[in-house]
């Protein structure tokens, strides 16, 4: 008896356990690449997605999977969760003919808190381009000018929907 009830944990109860741990990390880039066989923009991407991503809780996901991927535009998105709220995420891989491989990523979220707190905050290093609307500026890095930035008020100014973009890698 004690045989059976250790069979039925063992192939019952350890894999409903071990399955979200295996499906998160079945959602990093590197696996992204390996499962469709992309070499030209590998580096890159991966590259861009560690920077974004570092420690956090993430999940990935190919968009328009591609037979012989690695000569096509290649689009990931997926969601990166923050200690505070979840992000939206959507990294390109674009293969030139020279070989080499330009990346980029845009970031998507909402913020409780207004968009100048969110640029004291955030985006204090970041320089101010312009307004592109009523409710929207425009900022870049001062240091990485592939790196910038949308802030548009929401919710009649007491919110923030913040949109980074890096590219150009």
């Amino acid at each position: 008896m004690y045989l059976v009830r250790h069979l039925f944990f063992v192939f019952t109860i350890v894999p409903t356990v071990l399955l979200p741990l295996h499906a998160h990390a079945e959602t990093s880039m590197s696996v992204i690449v390996e499962e469709h066989d992309i070499q030209q923009c590998k580096l890159p991407l991966i590259a861009i997605a560690d920077e974004l991503i570092g420690e956090n809780v993430h999940r990935l996901h190919v968009d328009q999977p591609k037979l012989h991927a690695d000569k096509y535009p290649f689009t990931v998105v997926g969601v990166i969760s923050y200690k505070d709220d979840d992000a939206q995420v959507q990294f390109n891989a674009f293969p030139m003919v020279n070989g080499e491989c330009e990346v980029s990523y845009q970031e998507v979220f909402a913020s409780p808190e207004n968009c100048l707190e969110v640029r004291e905050q955030i985006f204090k290093k970041w320089e101010y381009v312009g307004k592109l609307s009523q409710d929207s500026f425009f900022l870049r890095h001062k240091e990485r000018f592939t790196k910038n930035a949308t802030l548009t008020s929401i919710k009649s100014g007491t919110e923030c929907l913040v949109t980074r973009r890096h590219s150009g890698i």
